[in-house]
């Protein structure tokens, strides 16, 4: 075989340049894809049911009269149960139910439905509400179903109010059983206070739990959310003040299996023979929308004399204030995002962007947006 005489010069002398890059299209950087959630939502619903030995009539009184219904269930304050009236569902320790009836069928042949939307304390996520009786054994007894439907509610949605439907019906059949008023005295438990954010899980808490975010929306005075921590915290113009001690602060990524935040805490106030157990936590409320939690236990300190009612409505008034607050700030921080539809942090770059600009910190899973 022959070879070729050499002129001497090497071959990568030669026909420079032989590389001039590559195109954006012609050898695309991994992971680059642009891939992004569009929605991420869950429906839900609650059927429970019971069948009472009272006539339809007798049970259809009972539910859409307020008289009646502070007997078993709750003091009717407002327009109950008349389309498009409001009305308050007061439990009379500071928590409560904001309804709305959007639907009444008077039961005329046997059957009825009564609709409503209801929020706890005002300020939690929306559900529905439908009352449907209907006459059974020739008119004698009545089957009565109650159907509750949530979009996106928090995850121990179906614990907390699927185990509490069956107790109201009880209630209910027992008050027209005998006449008596069967409603719990008060609750060594809560006040429980939600509501909806825009803002994706981690970003909120992280806003939330920054001293100067804590300083406006928790009405914090000194410390911070840190564990080991003290909080000062005014509970209102003309309710005095409290003690958060922290101890407990779980940041993302600390503990299977949902790896979301949460704070765990005592708070104190002068006066009190003791502490109350606290909780504050968050959860996604589907895509870009997170539910924001806390809750209170330990009124056994108290003892069994009289209830401190007045100091569970001044909890409450605080908390459900708190949550407004922190609706406000997230709404200047994130806007109002709609479930569904809102570019991620990590969706790709405008048209124009070089290749490979959109945002890959997401996380594992996305779960850090």
């Amino acid at each position: 075989m022959s070879v070729p005489e050499s002129n001497g010069s090497a071959s990568w002398q030669e026909n420079r340049p032989r590389f001039a890059g590559v195109g954006p299209d012609d050898f695309p950087v991994l992971h680059r894809n642009g891939a992004f959630p569009v929605q991420q939502d869950r429906w839900e619903r609650l059927v429970s049911q019971v069948r009472i030995p009272a006539p339809v009539e007798r049970v259809w009184s009972a539910l859409t009269d307020p008289e009646q219904v502070a007997r078993w269930l709750a003091v009717c304050r407002g327009t109950w149960a008349t389309s498009d009236g409001e009305a308050i569902l007061d439990f009379g320790d500071g928590e409560f139910f904001l309804c709305r009836t959007t639907g009444r069928r008077e039961p005329d042949g046997g059957t009825g439905r009564l609709t409503y939307l209801w929020r706890w304390v005002g300020v939690g996520p929306a559900t529905q509400v439908t009352w449907e009786i209907a006459s059974v054994g020739d008119g004698r007894g009545t089957e009565v179903t109650v159907i509750e439907e949530s979009f996106n509610p928090p995850s121990d949605w179906r614990s907390w109010n699927g185990m509490g439907w069956p107790g109201i019906l009880d209630q209910l059949a027992d008050y027209l059983r005998t006449g008596t008023a069967w409603r719990w005295p008060w609750r060594r438990m809560g006040p429980y206070v939600q509501v909806e954010l825009p803002g994706s899980t981690f970003e909120v808490w992280s806003m939330l739990t920054a001293v100067s975010a804590s300083q406006y929306w928790l009405s914090r005075t000194s410390g911070s959310l840190a564990e080991g921590e003290t909080v000062g915290i005014i509970l209102g113009d003309a309710s005095g003040v409290a003690t958060l001690a922290v101890h407990r602060h779980l940041e993302a990524y600390q503990q299977f299996p949902s790896y979301l935040p949460r704070l765990e805490f005592n708070l104190r106030r002068a006066g009190w023979p003791g502490e109350l157990a606290g909780h504050l936590w968050i959860e996604p409320a589907g895509l870009g929308r997170s539910l924001l939690q806390v809750f209170h236990s330990g009124w056994e300190i108290f003892g069994s004399g009289t209830p401190p009612l007045a100091e569970r409505r001044i909890l409450t008034g605080f908390w459900v204030g708190a949550m407004g607050r922190a609706h406000q700030l997230c709404g200047e921080a994130f806007g109002s995002r709609p479930s569904g539809g809102q570019p991620p942090l990590d969706a790709p770059a405008p048209a124009g962007a070089p290749n490979g600009a959109q945002r890959v910190d997401a996380g594992p899973h996305g779960w850090s947006r």
